[in-house]
Formats: C-alpha cells, structure tokens, sequence
C-alpha cells in the first residue's frame, strides 16, 4: 500500500534498518550489481521489504548517477512470438531504422513470466546501460513505475492494459471501426458481422465500438445476436471456425468485418470451403494490413495503418524524452486508412 499524503517517503536506510543490513546492500541488491557475495535468503528479504514499504529508488539519484550510453531498450513482455509476429516485426522495424538515424544503440530483452517486482527488471534495466525503454504490446502498470522509478523514460505502443501516466502510441481503433462500418455500409450492406475476439484488449473493444457507431449512424439498430459473431482466438483458426458457425445460422450476413487480417482469412478459408463467393456472397473486411493481406484469395480489403511509422514515432518520441528531459504523459493517435481490394462488393440479389 503506497505511503499516506502525511507519512514520510520511505528511504534506503528504512528498507536497510528493517532488513537488518546497511544501506549498501540495499543499493545492491536492488540494482542486481554482480559480484556481491549476498545470500539469497538476504536478497529475498530486502526485496520483499522494499515492496512492502513502497520504497523506489530516487528518479533524480538514478539519473546522476547513469552516464550517456546512447543505448535504447526494447522490452517484451510476455509474449515469446511478438519479434516474429506480421504486424509487430514492422513496428519493431521501424524502432530500429529510427535508432540508426539517430545514431542511438538498441538493446533488447524478454520478460518471460509476469512480473513481480525488482527482481523481474529487464537486466538492461537494473544495471543502467538503457536511457530509455520501449515497451511492445502487453505490459504491466507496475513494471512501468518500476522502470521511471529509476529516472528512465518509457513509452508504450498499442499497450494493454491501459497505462495512466506515461506517454504511449496507439491504434484509432474506433476509428478504424468507424470506416469499415462505413464501407460496407455504403456499398449497401445491411446485414453486417463484427467477428470478434480477444475483447479484453481495448485495441479489440475499441474496433468493435467504432463498427457499431458506424451502424448506427447509419440508422441500422445495433443487435448482438445479429451483428455479433466471437472467435475463440485472434488466428486464422479461430477465424475459420467461428466463420463456420456464422454460414450455418439463419442469421447469416451478407459482409463480415474481422477483428483482425488472421481472423479475416479464416473467415476466407471458411467460405472457399463452404462454396461461397467471396465478395458475390460475403464481403470481408479485416485490419491491419499486414503483408499476407496482399496474397489472400481475393485479396484483403482492410484497415490500415502504417506499422513502420508507429515505430519510427515511437523511438522519436523516446530520444525527445532522453534529450529534453521529461513531458506531461500523453497519448498519441496512429492515423488509419481503408485499404481497398478485392473482398467487398455490393451485396447480391
């Protein structure tokens, strides 16, 4: 539990006191410098105090104290796949062009289990040698304030769950959401699908929220049973298989718009299989435009954005926090765009 407003900040020589060691052993163990003969029981303890006292080490101390590196950290979290990912291996393409422009080193580490605490910082973290750091996707609250703790910056992109006080770049999801709607609307589509998955994440949630803006803006009263359709997962199976469920309902929509282009290609897969004409029968919209959207039967009509700008902007903004010192946390938007293919037509008959 945080300090009241009255108590006074926790310092090093409490969580030392309490401990019942000096304050440089704190000092070590909380920024893990090897070479230091202390026991694990010993290092266990002073952790578990530190947590318990909410002690953080001073932003300002840490600052001083760790000298220009021009190195630049990017940090996992959770997710082994995500460098390999279609859409996130273009963000990260674009955080290390901006780097080498910018004459900036880039270092990389994994968070393989969730974090805890002191002990699960990034090791490029807790021995100084990044300036600041660069997190991908989902995250934790509390790594975050255990990194800015030690006076590194942090910015986010497309984040989850949602991080308050600290600059992150995302998605306009709802907009996103908004112009699929839009597009299918237009071509005269009224009975339309929102394939859903992975509602949790507020990138999903949002997309879905921008869809049914888009239909009721149009005057289409808005009906889970009959717009709704969820996916076990966000993957070209879950897209399939949810795709198979919605051809066998009496419900069956004239154009589905897919959470993402995995999904949306289960969903093609699903069609091919069943003897329907992609756009003649259905039209599919997905996001993101990752690459294999190019080379789906049709071709995806999808949302856009430019995943290689969100890495660029992020490493921007990152050196900008480095360079000028610290700004009001803020959040910024990523432009989207409808991507017009072959998936979409004026429904038949």
């Amino acid at each position: 539990m945080p300090p009241l407003p009255h108590q006074k900040k926790p310092t090093i020589k409490d969580v030392a006191a309490k401990a019942g060691v000096s304050s440089a052993t704190v000092s070590f163990v909380l920024n893990n410098r090897p070479g230091q003969a202390i026991s694990d029981k010993v290092r266990k303890r002073v952790l578990r105090i530190a947590e318990q006292l909410n002690y953080h080490p001073s932003a300002t101390a840490a600052g001083l104290a760790r000298k220009r590196t021009h190195n630049m950290g990017v940090v996992f979290y959770r997710d082994e796949q995500l460098i390999s990912n279609a859409f996130y291996s273009f963000v990260v393409q674009g955080v290390i062009k901006e780097a080498i422009r910018r004459e900036y080193n880039l270092l990389f580490s994994f968070l393989p289990v969730e974090y805890r605490g002191y002990a699960d910082l990034p090791k490029i973290v807790r021995e100084n040698n990044v300036e600041g750091v660069i997190l991908v996707r989902e995250t934790s609250p509390r790594l975050v304030k255990d990194i800015e703790a030690r006076g590194i910056p942090v910015v986010a992109i497309d984040n989850f769950p949602p991080l308050k006080g600290v600059q992150s770049i995302e998605i306009d999801n709802r907009h996103g959401g908004r112009i699929a709607a839009d597009h299918l609307v237009a071509l005269g589509h009224r009975r339309i699908a929102f394939l859903q998955a992975a509602m949790d994440r507020p990138s999903i949630a949002e997309r879905g929220q921008g869809f049914r803006a888009g239909l009721e803006a149009a005057g289409l009263r808005f009906s889970p049973r009959t717009h709704l359709v969820r996916a076990a997962e966000l993957t070209f199976d879950g897209g399939r298989d949810a795709a198979e469920r919605m051809f066998a309902s009496p419900h069956r929509p004239s154009a589905v718009f897919c959470a993402n282009d995995e999904v949306a290609a289960g969903v093609l897969r699903a069609a091919l299989l069943r003897g329907l004409a992609v756009p003649r029968d259905l039209s599919v919209v997905g996001f993101d435009d990752i690459t294999m959207s190019n080379y789906t039967y049709p071709p995806l009509t999808t949302v856009g954005v430019d995943k290689e700008a969100l890495g660029v902007e992020a490493m921007s903004w990152l050196i900008e926090l480095v360079e000028r010192g610290r700004r009001d946390p803020s959040t910024r938007l990523a432009a989207v765009s409808l991507v017009e293919r072959q998936t979409t037509a004026r429904p038949s008959g």
